[in-house]
């Protein structure tokens, strides 16, 4: 029997298991070794396998003490109360963050970022737009605003990386914490032209504030998210999600 016939008979039983007992999104499967042994295959039939069912958004694998095969569907996760940006929380489940900058400029705080940033009313801040992307499709519409007089210049720095590592390595800023709230709300017309989804379409929305180490408040953000491509998780992910086509 050639690698493929056997990879397609292992992705048939496979698949077939996973329905019967309902697997979840995020629950694990098993490691690849214990699913070759479990369905009578080689781990290169295995792999055969899980490259496809992984390629159609049906498994995903993980690298590490905490990895495994585990049940998807497609979606990406998004951590609650993390430190990550986003580019990195994409990069542990293995998928690279297309960032478009949509604005960036100086503006007056409103009362609750000045309120949430512990600024005087109207005092200056950098207000910065951009739309996140994932395997070619939006993903997220975010806005941060940060106090100007404390990141001087920041509007002409390179932008499309991630924040938190620039805040990090070019002001030397040491982060603390953040805090979230979620809600559910329908796109209004911006975000339903940035985020190519109809008017009303459901988003989740992240409004976040992060203090530095010392207790400062230095972000106020509002994040859109997608909610037919978002699950919220508040646990933290594995370490090193296994990406399409590693070893």
């Amino acid at each position: 029997m050639t690698t493929g016939t056997a990879g397609e008979v292992a992705q048939h039983r496979l698949r077939e298991w996973m329905t019967a007992n309902a697997f979840l999104p995020g629950e694990r499967l098993g490691s690849e070794r214990g699913l070759a042994e479990r369905f009578g295959v080689s781990r290169a039939a295995l792999r055969w396998a899980l490259d496809r069912l992984e390629a159609g958004n049906e498994v995903r694998r993980a690298m590490g003490r905490t990895g495994g095969v585990f049940a998807d569907d497609g979606k990406l996760q998004r951590q609650v109360k993390t430190t990550l940006g986003v580019p990195a929380i994409a990069r542990q489940q293995g998928y690279d963050v297309m960032t478009k900058v949509r604005g960036c400029e100086v503006v007056e705080a409103t009362p609750a970022q000045a309120r949430a940033l512990r600024l005087h009313p109207g005092a200056p801040v950098v207000r910065l737009r951009r739309l996140r992307s994932v395997k070619g499709s939006s993903w997220s519409l975010d806005e941060s605003v940060l106090p100007a007089e404390r990141f001087p210049g920041i509007e002409r720095a390179d932008l499309s990386g991630s924040l938190y590592a620039l805040l990090r390595d070019v002001f030397s800023l040491r982060i603390g914490r953040t805090e979230e709230t979620v809600e559910g709300v329908s796109a209004d017309a911006e975000q339903a032209d940035a985020l190519d989804v109809d008017q009303g379409a459901s988003l989740l929305v992240l409004r976040r504030i992060a203090w530095d180490d010392a207790g400062a408040p230095f972000e106020w953000a509002l994040d859109a998210f997608r909610a037919d491509r978002t699950r919220l998780q508040l646990a933290p992910l594995p370490a090193n999600w296994k990406r399409h086509g590693d070893a």
